[in-house]
């Protein structure tokens, strides 16, 4: 597609749609990041970074005459870091996944944020929407909801489902995605350890907003139990894979104590919360205790991608 010529009124902008095999969500996502983009629009090309090694975004890229990036190597680190290799010259690159709606004037408000403070990466906000008649129980737990921030926070982790990434400064930092993780998850929690341990930052822009309505397949409790304790896999993988040999294994022994002791307490309080009917409360603990499940589960070593992918289904590498 032909690129719009930059202007003297801001930054140009990649946005970066990371997508695999759910071509039917493009079209309408195309046109409300068009249409939402404001002041930044005429500044701003899009691409489709596919992660479908059999392409299948590609013809729909032609059609939404927009740009179009293949990464065949599976999972959402390697599509992430595709999208920012992709940017030209001094572009931001703007992410967003194939399932989310972004809202008026998001993309502007992210590169106000950078234009005011200069950060390597500034957070958006990801508004989870549940389906009429999703499980009251569900919705109490706080399962798949992201706190909103203060426009101008400094953050100490990073969530890249709403992103706005200063694409030259991070490889002036060495800081990629770790593409070795797979399918896997976990890459945003370390591309963000990452940039603060360079001594860049992250900063919200809770004005910036992208709608995820969220599928009724995922409004089960065998849904949600499944994220949580692999999230919590993760989560103890990731932080007991670096060092020497035996410092994993003392990292391992101190995540598998933390995780049993959270278990029990939270077990125990989830099941007082069962006997006062406390709905909200024995939800939130009942996700707790799956996390904390998760968390022994990885320190043993047994971890069970969240991405997981089959044959059959045209299941999505690029969720939130």
């Amino acid at each position: 597609m032909s690129t719009p010529a930059p202007s003297d009124d801001g930054p140009s902008v990649l946005v970066a749609v990371t997508t695999f095999r759910r071509v039917e969500l493009l079209p309408p996502l195309v046109a409300a990041i068009r249409a939402n983009a404001g002041d930044a629009g005429g500044r701003m090309r899009i691409a489709l970074v596919d992660n479908d090694p059999l392409q299948s975004a590609a013809a729909s890229a032609v059609a939404l005459d927009v740009d179009y990036v293949s990464e065949p190597t599976p999972g959402i680190a390697a599509a992430r870091q595709a999208a920012l290799d992709a940017a030209r010259g001094d572009e931001l690159v703007a992410m967003v996944d194939d399932d989310v709606m972004p809202q008026s004037g998001w993309l502007d408000a992210l590169i106000r944020v950078w234009v005011a403070e200069h950060p390597a990466v500034v957070m958006g906000y990801v508004e989870y929407v549940w389906p009429e008649g999703t499980d009251p129980w569900i919705i109490a737990g706080g399962f798949m909801r992201r706190r909103r921030r203060v426009t101008g926070q400094h953050l100490e982790a990073l969530a890249t489902g709403n992103v706005l990434v200063d694409a030259t400064q991070v490889k002036r930092l060495g800081v990629r995605f770790d593409t070795s993780l797979g399918l896997a998850g976990g890459e945003d929690m370390l591309f963000g350890r990452a940039i603060l341990h360079s001594g860049a930052k992250i900063i919200a822009s809770a004005d910036s907003v992208v709608r995820d309505d969220v599928p009724l397949a995922r409004t089960t409790r065998a849904f949600v139990r499944r994220r949580t304790i692999s999230q919590g896999q993760m989560r103890t993988r990731l932080l007991t894979r670096s060092g020497s040999s035996a410092r994993r294994l003392v990292l391992r022994a101190v995540h598998l104590f933390g995780g049993l002791v959270r278990w029990v307490v939270f077990s125990v309080r989830g099941l007082v919360a069962r006997l006062r009917r406390d709905q909200a409360a024995q939800a939130v603990l009942q996700r707790r205790t799956w996390f904390a499940q998760g968390r022994i589960l990885g320190a043993v070593g047994r971890i069970t991608p969240e991405y997981a992918r089959t044959t059959t289904a045209a299941t999505s590498a690029t969720a939130s």
